[in-house]
């Protein structure tokens, strides 16, 4: 089981909006300003491997966050909040404003917590608008590929030599409604240290023509020592194989998700070139190890993906479309898949 990029086929709507821009409605107990009518936008810290299309993601504890702060006053498009306001953390027991700079408020990480960020005319102190964040402990890391990969649960990682970009995901338990979930979080000022690396983003270093070896990563974030974990870059293959959570059938005009798995040495291998054929068509290209299949009749689709000289087959069975019974009125039913989510390699901090 593995997550799924399938923001990449899929058109998803991004849920960056403060309480007043989700509703509509200016918040209980508030006198909101007619200069942001829409609300507000408040768009966190990209995440390297992750389409990341809501948010702000959680603060670390001991870390920093910048949340870019966009209004639309015509309807048009957003753009950066040019009015002057105030930033108010509401007591500060999740995230705590640290300093203001344009339209960014940089807040840090303070304790397992939620509070709201609300920010009101700096005149009037009414109300633009207000969200939610949140603050939580890491309590590990893990090393992603900083490119379209889907990684099986459970395996480590080890990256093909060449040009390697790594990501480093930071794991904690934030406290949500139904309990403690471990989730992403975000620490800006993150120290990552990787011998003949580039950092790209905050979360990302980029290696270029890596040979294959071992190199030793440090990584200080929160209020955590520095850890320390080893890069592992390989030069071959031991085997390739399709994912054993493939679908293995799909009605017609269904489309199915397949992947395949580069191993060596009992790791996922990222980073590795792509090619794929599907009823013995050419498809050289996918989202990373995996690509989208689907047909309009009933029968077999038979797909090879191949990597560094290897290569290995599935098979997915285009059934029957399935007849959804009716209903009376104007809600039919809707068949809905969920993806769930995983974690790729991890070390303690």
């Amino acid at each position: 089981m593995k997550s799924l990029f399938l923001a990449s086929v899929l058109v998803v709507p991004a849920c960056f909006g403060g309480e007043r821009a989700t509703t509509g409605e200016c918040p209980a107990g508030e006198t909101c300003s007619d200069l942001t009518p829409r609300g507000l936008q408040f768009i966190g810290a990209s995440l390297s491997d992750d389409s990341n299309l809501s948010g702000p993601s959680p603060t670390a504890i001991g870390g920093t966050q910048d949340i870019q702060l966009k209004y639309d006053p015509t309807a048009d498009f957003f753009q950066p909040l040019d009015l002057s306001y105030t930033a108010d953390d509401d007591g500060g027991n999740g995230v705590k404003v640290d300093h203001t700079a344009g339209a960014v408020v940089s807040v840090r990480g303070m304790g397992s917590r939620t509070n709201y960020l609300r920010i009101s005319d700096a005149s009037t102190g009414e109300l633009f608008d207000r969200k939610e964040l949140a603050g939580a402990a890491i309590d590990s890391f893990s090393i992603v590929p900083n490119t379209s990969e889907q990684v099986p649960f459970g395996l480590d990682i080890a990256f093909a030599a060449g040009d390697v970009k790594l990501g480093v995901a930071l794991l904690g338990a934030v406290q949500e409604d139904s309990g403690p979930q471990e989730e992403r979080l975000v620490d800006q000022s993150m120290q990552l240290v990787l011998a003949g690396s580039t950092q790209r983003a905050w979360d990302a270093l980029e290696m270029s023509s890596a040979a294959s070896g071992t190199y030793g990563l440090s990584v200080t974030a929160g209020n955590r020592p520095a850890a320390n974990v080893d890069v592992i870059v390989v030069d071959h293959l031991d085997s390739l194989v399709a994912d054993d959570s493939n679908e293995t059938s799909i009605t017609p005009n269904a489309t199915s998700i397949v992947c395949f798995d580069g191993l060596a040495g009992g790791r996922y291998v990222a980073g590795l070139t792509w090619h794929f054929l599907i009823n013995n068509v050419d498809h050289p290209s996918g989202l990373g190890n995996c690509i989208g299949v689907s047909a309009q009749t009933a029968g077999p689709i038979t797909v090879v993906g191949s990597a560094d000289g290897m290569s290995a087959t599935t098979t997915i069975t285009v059934g029957a479309a399935r007849t959804l019974p009716s209903v009376k009125g104007p809600h039919a039913p809707r068949q809905t898949r969920i993806t769930p989510t995983t974690a790729g390699d991890r070390a303690a901090l």
